[in-house]
């Protein structure tokens, strides 16, 4: 089992994690774009400020510095929020690093739903905008081993790597000892039959907390966790999808260009696949609040999403 048996809280995830790849990594550089308290980049800014450079509240430059830094040796690790990565500074994290050997490294903190105020600062759209850029590396974490082990990763990897970030009070559900990221890897957190549940990031945690209600209720389920959206292993998907009749993907993303379309583009591509049910942010503008108050206006709270599986079981 990858899960650890007690689940605790880690508060402030990324401080400790940024600030121990910085103690091994000589190389790295940690950037914000005055955002640094709210990503929680502290004791790397405090304790090794020669590996920390902040160039003010302006995205675009951020990354554009960082495709600098990359080209004079270092490894980058450009920070701030999701939709600022991507929206404001499409075009440099495509150009100034999405075509060039270098690793550049981007995290979008507060992904999809995961920010409280509005449309301006969701970004339920950043994994499909990264993932159609030619060569890039898309991943999105469920945990805070999750995150860390994938970062580790990142920044050995060519190019353009985005990675979504978690910030503030974050569950560590997968044990550390036994779990093991590998770029593409998929990783199954329940074996079973019936309907075969697809996740990913934060709706990883989401689809744990259904399968608990759906275990109650005797509906057979199995979950299978994606952390890497590109480049993803589309044998270890497409074997897990055509072992079951009915496949339902959970993410914290729009239902277009997200995990769902991607599973559904690999089954398509065989043919003659199981029916696909995604569940995410529908095509609308989430609303503002708490995570649980959006998840519960979008349907995505536990309850909502086990009552879907379950619907989708009984060919609904």
């Amino acid at each position: 089992m990858l899960l650890t048996s007690k689940p605790v809280i880690d508060k402030a995830p990324f401080d400790h994690i940024s600030f121990d790849l910085c103690s091994r990594r000589k190389d790295v550089m940690l950037m914000s774009a005055d955002l640094s308290k709210y990503t929680q980049i502290i004791r790397v800014k405090k304790e090794l400020p020669d590996q920390h450079l902040d160039v003010g509240m302006a995205e675009q430059n951020l990354i554009s510095v960082a495709a600098g830094v990359s080209k004079a040796g270092y490894v980058p690790i450009a920070t701030t929020f999701a939709c600022y990565a991507t929206r404001r500074a499409y075009d440099q994290m495509m150009i100034c690093m999405g075509t060039g050997p270098n690793t550049n490294v981007v995290i979008g903190f507060t992904p999809g739903i995961a920010n409280p105020a509005r449309i301006h600062h969701q970004a339920a759209e950043d994994l499909g905008m990264i993932r159609a850029i030619p060569n890039a590396t898309v991943i999105d974490p469920m945990d805070v081993t999750d995150f860390k082990q994938a970062l580790d990763v990142a920044v050995d990897i060519p190019g353009l790597v985005y990675l979504r970030g978690h910030r503030g009070d974050t569950p560590v559900l997968l044990d550390d000892n036994k779990f093991k990221f590998e770029l593409g890897k998929t990783y199954p957190l329940r074996t079973g039959s019936g309907v075969g549940i697809i996740a990913t990031g934060h709706a990883t945690q989401w689809a744990l907390e259904a399968s608990v209600l759906l275990e109650q209720k005797g509906v057979e389920h199995s979950l299978l966790h994606v952390p890497t959206i590109k480049p993803v292993n589309e044998t270890e998907i497409s074997d897990y999808c055509f072992a079951h009749d009915q496949i339902v993907t959970i993410e914290n993303h729009n239902i277009v260009t997200g995990l769902g379309s991607l599973v559904t583009e690999i089954v398509s591509d065989i043919g003659r696949g199981p029916r696909i049910t995604r569940l995410g942010i529908p095509d609308v503008w989430a609303p503002g609040g708490t995570l649980p108050y959006i998840r519960s206006q979008l349907a995505l709270d536990a309850p909502s999403l086990a009552k879907k599986i379950e619907a989708v079981c009984n060919g609904a």
